[in-house]
């Protein structure tokens, strides 16, 4: 993949490519916030409980819809089977 170009005049940067961040990864640095913290600063960030519970919330109703999403392609082949 071609590396992307953003912004104009002196005010350039480039977005890096799929394999330098997949390299970036697996050495444990980058360009994200969060690349420089220790271990032990990233163990002393908790979520409150609301954000826990909102967390929770969203991957239930993620796993409801997929259990719909299942039962809906399931009529859809028994419908096709039929035909």
């Amino acid at each position: 993949m071609a590396d992307t170009i953003f912004g104009s005049g002196n005010d350039q940067w480039v977005c890096p490519n799929d394999r330098q961040l997949a390299l970036r990864a697996k050495l444990q640095t980058g360009w994200s916030v969060h690349t420089y913290q220790t271990e032990k600063q990233r163990r002393k960030q908790h979520l409150s409980p609301a954000e826990v519970e909102a967390i929770l919330q969203v991957i239930q109703r993620a796993e409801r819809l997929d259990v719909l999403e299942q039962q809906r392609i399931g009529r859809l082949v028994e419908r096709l089977e039929t035909m």
